[in-house]
């Protein structure tokens, strides 16, 4: 066998501090995420099909004891789904960003790495997504994870997994944009004084991010629940088109405020990985 040159090893390493990062980084999130996330988040399902207020539903899903439905569904999942989006995030910071560093990246570079990181999650995420949808909403009936995943196989076929996949693409892409795009310009314009920079700055660009992409994120809900988007929201002008979106909105300046704390520290939870192999 060959030996490994200098180049090759260093690519082998990078790739293995990207990894390293995305494990570390994504279990960090989906630890601080989980406990929150899940209430509001089976509450704006709710108010984005029945369109009823976000209190209302929260309320009725605490009396009728469903707000932590899909509580198992979420924790099986949310934290490979994180490393699976801080994988993407990190081998793209490191492709479309010369020093592997976001904090030094170019507007250019911020938004590719956005946008690629959004759009790359979908075949991946889409499936997981689909079920948690599911179990947040009573009115399926589903009796636990494993009865709604093999109902729908039988009563909607394989392909019904990937319902909404198109407006999945649009929502990551844009909602990325928005949240990677922008942090640098964002950051950059806080006073140097700013307590908790990186959160304001993430929490700045979790606005930006969920206002661009919301329009999608509710044609992802009417496909993945079969509601006919046009006629159930669209149609019934812009109040209804944006049910849920202040929650939801809250949700993704949640996300993006451990954005804000954890891309920062990517590249060095990587860098300390390696050094304690060596």
């Amino acid at each position: 066998m060959a030996a490994t040159t200098k180049d090759e090893m260093t690519v082998f390493q990078k790739a293995r501090m990207s990894a390293t990062a995305a494990v570390i980084g994504g279990t960090l999130h989906g630890l601080i995420e989980l406990p929150i996330v899940v209430p509001i988040e089976a509450a704006i399902t709710q108010t984005q099909l029945n369109a009823k207020t976000f209190y209302w539903n929260f309320s009725n899903l605490v009396k009728t004891r469903q707000l932590y439905r899909a509580l198992f569904t979420t924790a099986v999942g949310l934290i490979p789904k994180c490393w699976i989006h801080y994988a993407w995030l990190n081998l793209y910071i490191h492709y479309f960003v010369p020093s592997g560093d976001l904090k030094k990246a170019t507007k250019q570079q911020s938004i590719m790495t956005g946008v690629a990181t959004g759009a790359s999650e979908v075949a991946f995420m889409t499936p997981f997504n689909l079920v948690k949808f599911r179990m947040q909403r009573p009115e399926w009936g589903y009796k636990n994870m494993f009865d709604c995943i093999s109902r729908i196989y039988k009563e909607e076929g394989a392909s019904a997994y990937w319902k909404g996949t198109h407006a999945v693409f649009w929502r990551n892409s844009i909602c990325m944009l928005g949240m990677v795009g922008f942090y640098n310009t964002i950051a950059e314009s806080l006073p140097e004084n700013t307590t908790a920079k990186p959160a304001v700055a993430g929490a700045s660009c979790g606005i930006v991010g969920s206002f661009m992409s919301y329009p999608f994120e509710m044609l992802r809900a009417a496909r993945q629940h079969n509601v006919s988007f046009y006629d159930e929201m669209l149609m019934q002008g812009p109040k209804r088109l944006l049910a849920g979106y202040l929650p939801g909105a809250f949700r993704i300046v949640m996300h993006s405020m451990a954005l804000g704390y954890i891309i920062p520290q990517m590249k060095n939870f990587g860098q300390v990985f390696e050094k304690k192999k060596e």
